[in-house]
């Protein structure tokens, strides 16, 4: 299957129609209007998944979950699943090209006939029942192919049961399977009516995760395609975010998503257009025009109000005396498993049961396999908290346990999971749900008592009957509890943009257009809504064919009001073959600086000149910014060509051009292109044209320099310094208006770094391998114009004779091994300096106690300390990478729990002291402080060194924790990260260490040509200054730093991303307890700190001050130290080691 997105640097700046949305409603109005023969654009936030990229794990089903949570988001805002948790009323959507299609479970049916008597809906609509109405359902049926499970196809245990279920209810008579739009029968060719690919279903149950064997027809298989075969422009990750008026037209700003620009707070782009539809879905057609109005568009006060869930029920009848089968395949071959069958494929059809409130539909359905797993636990858990069994004899009990006991042992596809029936209804609630726009302009849902209406205990108690016949345990919804103000999900949103005859009813008229007001019948003729957000009730079945309908009926009211013809004819085929994707790059890149109209000069190689303009820019206050995204589609042709082009798009801002940030678009970006003037020397190229919102068009020319033999220094100004020339008009055939120079920060070249991915790799091996192949291309350039600084990194060399160690000024050692509760085997080292103390010494994290004992300098910790008389014990708890332990996986809270109780209480054994003091450096800061919250005894005093409750990080050390590294490399498959190496090291872990060579430069701003040190940087931060480490330490820092398991840092990045200590589950356990941080404490920072800057310790010294007073507690900040060089600094003897001994003089005997 072909991909039919289009890189949105092909964007124009004008269309006939921009259709927002690309589910039922915005897939048939770009379908529609394109067949109309009009320019039409579709822009979807998501990203196009296709058949064979959807989830099937539960590690991949997690990466593509975001939540729009109270507190922020979650997650990619391109993941596929979206996650919408509110007091009451939650709701799940799809996100990606085909929008809810993707996920849902596509069945297609009408509404009961009495739905569209109710008022709610416009008389015009109400009246076209029987012509453009029904003309819209067939319509909609010729495209989407809905036809029931076939007789001829697999018996499945899920429907036959549901059957079962019926007949108890006495609803045998009302019980069908509905047609679902699911290709059955081969195809031929496997062509369907638009030239997609599609393959018959193989009843793998994977529905609602995503199809992955083109079975399934969402909008990807058939409206979309359509509207590409017949000239729609499709782009996606473009998040629209507001809409405004042009003239007779229409600006549409939108963000364009997971390209890095999120991470320069950069501003929207815009594209304008005659008409606009919006088809963003319920909640996301809601939200745009509701910060549509926000920025000055008048609408009816009726927006976001109105809202329905359908009268969604979810319920489980679990751990049946039936085999219901209806976990999906998951990862499991097809040929292993026994048919699931579709999502849905029966139904008890209740619609005719009594008043409103008690009609309803109940249908089974499956859980996709990459939940099957995890679903065990869960399901036994809530079947013994808030489960009604069937049976509750001691027999019955025993069977229950038996087979829960059965999916704990053998998994999902046996036992208790492998006999649960998942039920869905779909029925009548009030419609009263109101949706807003909070103060942090996220979408929320008020929607109070929404669970307890009358549909939702009539349908609970329905579906616990319909367990009954089963002879399961009746698990309600899980959060539909008191205690959660019996919370309910949706999968079917409707209204907030509902039809009505007027403003004072709707905000939309009956053809979907927006009114202009607050009341009456006058509309903004060129914008529309075309989704389930203008359906003005509650269906009681599931909602995709009705919003079809009402869409292809709108669609074909909006071009029969224009004159234009809407060709139907089927089928429709690709204008040409598509090019299958290949390899390619890209990055976003931030760059400030100033400009002056005042210098004119035609665009030269007078450097001079630019930088005297750039100078005249800054006194007059004339800024120029830009956020732009570079896109190579095909890296290979980006290398070989001799022009090393790649495409520009994204926006300048430069308030002396425009007032409102300008779009840049047709860019092109030439990488190091030979430059003919000057021999030796070549060019990076920025050309684009820039367009603001009056109209008005510039062009932007501008290039970095990069000459050959330009030496080391110079490698950074060169490669971050940017010479403009701007020019009036779409190209460089006007008049010159101004020039000058910009540049990179630091701070935003490593978010760059991160923003650089590998576009169409089939997966993770050929990703890494595209990013080294460009890295290795960037680098090589480099090398022939800077030589010395990318010269090759020296390895340590394992086969070379051993270092001579000197001799350590300390006691002999005394090694004493000792087990936690856990089980885990820790490290005490005892050097007996005296009868002070006892005093532990815990390092951090890669690391281990031997930081504190290195002869690598004259005078280390423990020989200090030792001088002075101290009675020394270094610590190895369990992450240390001197122990065995290190090896396997753990989170701070387990350190906490277990290790420094079980150290502490060895030291007591062994020296009869009450209690100890410690000293306590980084992770081993923050884990110890974990332990004192918690309730730890038996600690005297404590020297904390760079962190200790609170955590404020420098820029990239925030990145690594805000973009979820760890918990994206955890991903991957990566447990565990090693800053270790030597020359035995692999040719891709080689250019690893090439990459982190530039990445090292740039966060810890030196130079040094040992790839431990690079990678130390990488994974933590800039933990030293160079010039703190005596040449020795450096350069064997390899017998220090060692491997880190990917849980401990994903605990820490979380913790770091709250800004405090939580444990593992992001929970607050430990900081309301500051009330137990009684003893004497000493906070030490160093001053150039670049992994925890010392504010770190000063918000955690401020709290503990505010509780229990100053007089116990001090803080120090050490001039001219990072991080762990406070610890194994040259100088550290004389700058930092006298703090520490001054604290623990004041306890030393107890």
């Amino acid at each position: 299957m072909t991909r039919i997105a289009t890189p949105i640097s092909d964007i124009k700046e004008h269309y006939d129609v921009i259709v927002i949305g690309s589910g039922y409603g915005g897939g048939i109005a770009a379908s529609r209007l394109s067949r109309a023969g009009k320019r039409v654009c579709l822009l979807e936030r998501g990203r196009e998944i296709q058949p064979g990229e959807y989830p099937n794990t539960m590690l991949a089903a997690t990466e593509e979950l975001q939540v729009h949570d109270p507190d922020g988001h979650i997650g990619s805002r391109t993941g596929l699943f979206d996650l919408h948790v509110n007091a009451q009323q939650n709701v799940v959507v799809g996100c990606g090209l085909g929008g809810t299609s993707l996920i849902n479970a596509n069945v297609a049916l009408e509404p009961e006939p009495g739905v569209f008597d109710d008022p709610r809906w416009p008389l015009a609509v109400r009246e076209h029942r029987d012509t453009l109405l029904k003309d819209g359902y067939a319509r909609a049926r010729e495209m989407l192919k809905p036809n029931p499970y076939p007789k001829t196809a697999p018996t499945l245990p899920k429907l036959e049961a549901n059957q079962k279920s019926a007949d108890y209810l006495k609803q045998g008579a009302h019980f069908y399977k509905p047609p679902i739009n699911v290709t059955f029968d081969k195809l031929p060719n496997n062509l369907n009516h638009v030239g997609v690919e599609q393959l018959p279903c193989n009843h793998c149950g994977d529905c609602v995760s995503g199809c992955n064997n083109k079975a399934k027809n969402t909008t990807l298989m058939n409206y979309l395609p359509d509207a590409c075969n017949h000239g729609a422009e499709i782009f996606c990750q473009a998040e629209v975010r507001h809409l405004e008026r042009d003239g007779d037209g229409w600006i549409v700003h939108f963000q364009y998503l997971d390209s890095g620009r999120e991470k320069f707070s950069a501003p929207t782009l815009f594209v304008k257009a005659d008409i606009v539809v919006v088809s963003a879905g319920t909640l996301g057609s809601t939200e745009i025009l509701l910060r549509s109005r926000d920025k000055g568009l008048s609408t009816s006060n009726q927006l976001g109000e109105n809202m329905s869930g359908n009268g969604d029920i979810l319920g489980f009848g679990h751990n049946c005396d039936e085999t219901i089968n209806g976990i999906g395949f998951g990862a499991h071959p097809a040929k292993e498993m026994k048919p699931v069958g579709p999502c849905i494929t029966s139904i008890i059809d209740m619609r005719t049961e009594g008043d409103w409130r008690s009609r309803m539909v109940i249908e089974e359905g499956s859980i996709p396999g990459a939940l099957g797993r995890p679903m065990v636990p869960s399901m036994a858990t809530f079947a013994g908290l808030i489960g009604k069994p069937t049976d509750d004899s001691f027999t019955g009990k025993l069977k229950y346990a038996e087979r829960e006991a059965e999916s704990f042992l053998r998994g999902p596809y046996h036992g208790a999971l492998h006999n649960m029936q998942t039920y869905l209804i779909m029925s009548h609630d009030d419609g009263k749900g109101r949706m807003v726009l909070d103060s942090k302009d996220q979408l929320r849902i008020d929607w109070p008592g929404v669970g307890e209406q009358e549909n939702v205990k009539i349908g609970n108690e329905r579906l616990h009957q319909s367990t009954k016949a089963l002879g399961g345990i009746w698990v309600e919804n899980p959060i539909w509890t008191e205690l959660l103000k019996h919370s309910i999900v949706s999968v079917h949103p409707l209204g907030g943009c509902v039809m009505g005859e007027d403003a004072t009813q709707g905000v939309v008229n009956h053809k979907g257009q927006v009114f202009s007001g607050v009341s009456g019948t006058d509309v903004y003729a060129g914008l529309y809504v075309a989704d389930g957000a203008v359906i003005p009730t509650s269906l009681a079945v599931n909602p995709l064919l009705t919003i079809s309908a009402v869409s292809e009926r709108n669609m074909s009211l909006l071009a029969a009001d224009r004159g234009w013809h809407i060709d139907y004819t089927l089928p429709s085929a690709p204008r040409k073959p598509v090019v299958a994707p290949t390899l390619g790059v890209q990055f976003t890149e931030t760059m400030k600086g100033y400009f002056s109209k005042d210098f004119t000069q035609p665009q030269g190689t007078d450097l001079k000149l630019y930088e005297a303009a750039a100078k005249r820019g800054k006194s007059d206050n004339s800024p120029i910014e830009f956020t732009l995204t570079i896109t190579a589609n095909d890296l290979n042709r980006m290398i070989k060509e001799p022009e090393h082009a790649a495409t520009l798009v994204g926006t300048l801002d430069a308030p002396g051009l425009s007032p409102e940030p300008l779009t840049a678009s047709n860019g092109v970006f030439n990488l190091f292109e030979e430059y003919q003037e000057q021999v030796g020397v070549r060019h990076m190229n920025y050309d684009m044209k820039l367009t603001a919102e009056d109209g008005s068009d510039y062009y932007f020319s501008a290039f970095k320099t990069v000459p050959e033999d330009n030496g080391v220094l110079n490698v950074w100004h060169d490669t971050s310094t940017l010479y403009v020339t701007l020019y009036r008009g779409p190209d460089k055939t006007g008049e010159v208006i101004g020039s000058g120079v910009m540049h990179i920060e630091p701070a935003d070249f490593a978010k760059q770094m991160t923003t650089m991915k590998v576009l169409n790799a089939r997966n993770e091996r050929e990703r890494i391998e595209g990013l080294a192949r460009f890295g290795k291309f960037f680098a090589g350039i480099l090398w022939e114009s800077y030589g010395g600084v990318f010269a090759g990194d020296i390895y340590f060399n394992p086969d070379a004779p051993p270092r001579q160690k000197r001799p350590l000024d300390a006691p002999t050692p005394s090694v004493q091994f000792f087990q936690t509760e856990d089980s885990v085997q820790l490290r005490l080292t005892r050097y007996q300096g005296g009868t002070k103390g006892p005093v532990m010494l815990v390092h951090g994290l890669g690391v281990g106690s031997n930081i504190f004992s290195t002869d690598t300098i004259q005078t280390n910790l423990l020989e200090y300390l030792c001088k002075h008389e101290y009675d020394v014990w270094l610590l190895d708890f369990r992450v240390s990478i001197l122990l065995p332990a290190s090896k396997h996986e753990w989170n701070g809270d387990q350190i906490a729990q277990y290790d420094f109780k079980a150290a502490i209480e060895h030291i007591q054994q062994a020296t009869l002291a009450a209690d100890v003091q410690c000293v306590v450096h980084c992770y081993g800061a923050t884990t110890f402080f974990m332990s004192l919250l918690a309730g730890l005894q038996g600690v005297r005093s404590v020297v904390c060194s760079q962190i200790a409750a609170d955590t404020v990080v420098a820029t990239a050390t925030g990145l690594k924790a805000g973009l979820h590294l760890p918990g994206m490399l955890d991903a991957i498959g990566i447990k565990s990260l090693t800053a270790y190496a030597d020359n035995k090291e692999s040719w891709f872990n080689k250019l690893y260490d090439k990459a982190l060579n530039i990445y090292a430069r740039i966060e810890a701003q030196g130079y040094c040509t040992n790839p431990v040190c690079h990678r130390i940087t990488f994974m933590y931060a800039s933990l030293y200054r160079h010039d703190t480490l005596n040449e020795t330490l450096h350069d064997n820092l390899h017998e220090l730093f060692g491997e880190s398991n990917i849980q401990t840092f994903e605990h820490l990045a979380l913790i770091l991303r709250k800004g405090h200590l939580v444990d593992f589950k992001g929970q607050d356990v430990y900081m309301p307890h500051f009330d137990r941080l009684t003893m004497p404490i000493c906070f030490i920072s160093g001053e150039d700190n670049q992994c925890y800057l010392p504010e770190s310790t000063l918000r955690t010294y401020e709290r503990v001050c505010k509780i229990h007073g100053p007089e116990r507690y001090s803080r120090h900040v050490v001039p001219g130290y990072g991080h762990i060089d406070c610890m194994f600094g040259k100088n550290a003897v004389v700058d930092v080691y006298p703090i520490i001994l001054q604290h623990l003089e004041k306890t030393a005997l107890g």
